[in-house]
């Protein structure tokens, strides 16, 4: 797909999607179904800065393309450093893994699927965080916490009724994942990401998700071929690669404070150098090692020692960086400290 074509899909699926009635309609009726729900109390702003500074947690962000697959046993290498967030279509596949998310997004209005999605017994111990359109059956199947993301593409009157019940609302880059992403590095105040199971591009038209007995394989009416970030050439969607573009701009924006990267191989990182792709047990072993390295420096008191430790992360290899910052402004202090 060139940029061309690329331009005039998304002005025409940006189009489809403003001037589309029945969903505006669908938008309007579950929020007017679910405003019943919505009070201050379970606002996704509620968990503004939940995981900032000292509580700080590295994000997963597990989408539900086909790589995911082959990385869902990795998962299993995880911490307590790390907080898993899932899209709805991939949670019954983590959990047939044994994987247990933490939270699980969901944003779409769908009345068919979502309610399938969500209808499983081990949610009592995950918390679901669902936009304030998705349809009231699927919201009822869930037994745990639910905090909801304010969506504002509703009629004015019942806009003013959720910002007065939830707050401002939460923009979109237009799926699952998208949504999430903003939560965990603007709301949640994560400043590590790990993208896993976000491809947006695929090998064959009818094979998108991971698992086909959960997720719904829409109908592919319009392709493109396009290369992915290790040069194989694949398909993707107008409005994949539009979810694509949106991370890329979001992760640009959010650095160099935040660190992100992608484990899915597909589009992200190809144009943007502020996502950093690698294996999944690659990222893992980063991230705890510049966790380990963090609560070393946060528990040295000595400053010449600190200083020395300082001089040391910043002398080894790239997996610094997560907490570079940190890092620097510590050794700016402390070499202020010593010239004063």
């Amino acid at each position: 797909m060139n940029c061309f074509q690329w331009k005039r899909q998304i002005k025409v699926f940006n189009s489809s999607f403003s001037n589309d009635d029945e969903l505006h309609q669908q938008w309007n009726r579950n929020t007017t179904e679910n405003l019943p729900l919505f009070k201050k109390e379970n606002s996704i702003w509620n968990l503004e800065f939940k995981y900032y500074k000292e509580d700080e947690k590295a994000m997963v962000l597990v989408g539900s393309s086909p790589c995911l697959a082959k990385d869902v046993e990795k998962l299993k290498e995880l911490d307590d450093n790390f907080i898993i967030v899932c899209a709805n279509s991939a949670l019954k596949f983590l959990l047939k893994s044994g994987i247990k998310p933490h939270y699980v997004i969901c944003v779409d209005s769908d009345d068919i699927d979502i309610p399938k999605h969500l209808d499983v017994k081990e949610s009592k111990d995950i918390t679901l965080l669902a936009s304030t359109v998705v349809c009231r059956k699927a919201l009822d199947n869930w037994k745990g916490p639910i905090y909801f993301l304010p969506y504002y593409s509703i009629n004015n009157d019942l806009k003013i009724k959720v910002r007065n019940r939830l707050g401002k609302g939460v923009p979109s880059g237009g799926n699952s994942i998208t949504s999430v992403f903003y939560t965990v590095s603007v709301i949640f105040g994560s400043r590590t990401v790990i993208f896993v199971g976000n491809e947006y591009c695929f090998d064959k038209v009818r094979d998108y998700y991971a698992d086909k007995d959960t997720a719904k394989q829409e109908q592919l009416k319009t392709i493109f071929p396009i290369t992915d970030v290790l040069g194989r050439e694949r398909w993707t969607l107008p409005a994949h690669y539009n979810y694509a573009a949106w991370t890329e701009k979001v992760c640009s924006d959010l650095s160099p404070q935040g660190y992100f990267i992608d484990t899915s191989f597909g589009l992200l990182g190809k144009d943007c150098p502020a996502i950093h792709v690698m294996e999944l047990s690659d990222a893992i072993k980063k991230v705890k090692w510049s966790f380990a390295m963090k609560k070393e420096l946060n528990d040295t008191k000595s400053k010449k020692k600190k200083l020395k430790l300082i001089e040391e992360i910043r002398g080894k290899d790239e997996p610094s960086q997560v907490y570079r910052y940190n890092v620097h402004e510590h050794r700016e202090r402390l070499l202020q400290l010593a010239r004063s």
